[in-house]
């Protein structure tokens, strides 16, 4: 990476409340990071929450495709890598690389995004000054899906949660790496380091007090659905896992 302002990295040591009982760092825990280095970044460029909110604007994540080549070990060093990349004026794109110690990419994800404007709840058109930061130049980490994710009806696990204050964000809903962790908790312990990809869409917002239900339908060759749904039926999220 260069040192263009549009480009960002930050380097961290994965700590113990990071890791599993595998010793190696969660899903949730890496999710936790991109949103780490994606808000430092849209900081340092004069556009992230705190900065939106003045003009009652703020991002919402609507979609993060995943693929993890290898999960990192507690003590590692890992370098997350960032950069927004060119959409349309209702939405964005940001890439991330994972990269280890010796430089090599272990993991990457291209994350989906949409300004909504906070008094409507509504999608709303980004700044220019924010459209004018995007690169154009550079390939995406994995290619833009525009397909759609459906909602099933039997599953084969079903695990339910009370959303807690604990859970919500700057935006005062629940944070999209909660959203992965509810997901994650339909496998074993010693499963859930067999996923190596994840493709979630975030569909509807989730507040304190919400129950919800995580439920996981088992395809063929370890291929899996997920959903989310609160207490009214409601779909908060879908995702597919390989």
């Amino acid at each position: 990476m260069t040192d263009d302002i549009t480009k960002h990295s930050e380097t961290f040591t994965i700590r113990a409340s990071e890791v599993g009982s595998g010793g190696q760092i969660t899903l949730p825990a890496l999710c936790s990071l991109f949103q780490e280095v994606a808000g430092n970044h849209a900081h340092k460029l004069n556009f992230d929450i705190t900065q939106l909110h003045e003009q009652d604007l703020t991002w919402v994540l609507h979609r993060m495709d995943i693929r993890i080549e290898r999960y990192p070990n507690w003590r590692e060093k890992i370098t997350v890598e960032t950069w927004p990349a060119a959409g349309d004026a209702l939405r964005a794109y940001r890439d991330y690389r994972i990269l280890d110690e010796e430089g090599e990419q272990i993991g990457a994800c291209l994350s989906y995004w949409m300004m909504i404007n906070l008094k409507t709840r509504k999608p709303t058109r980004m700044p220019q000054e924010v459209l004018d930061l995007r690169l154009s130049e550079l390939d995406h980490v994995m290619p833009v899906k525009s397909d759609r994710m459906n909602p099933f009806e039997e599953s084969d696990v079903a695990k339910k949660f009370v959303v807690r204050k604990s859970d919500l964000d700057m935006n005062e809903h629940v944070n999209n790496a909660r959203f992965v962790e509810w997901l994650m908790e339909t496998y074993d312990d010693d499963k859930a380091y067999l996923i190596k990809n994840m493709d979630i869409m975030f569909m509807r917002e989730s507040h304190s007090g919400d129950m919800i239900t995580s439920e996981r339908k088992n395809l063929e060759h370890q291929n899996y659905r997920h959903q989310l749904t609160n207490q009214d039926g409601d779909v908060l999220a879908l995702a597919t896992c390989s």
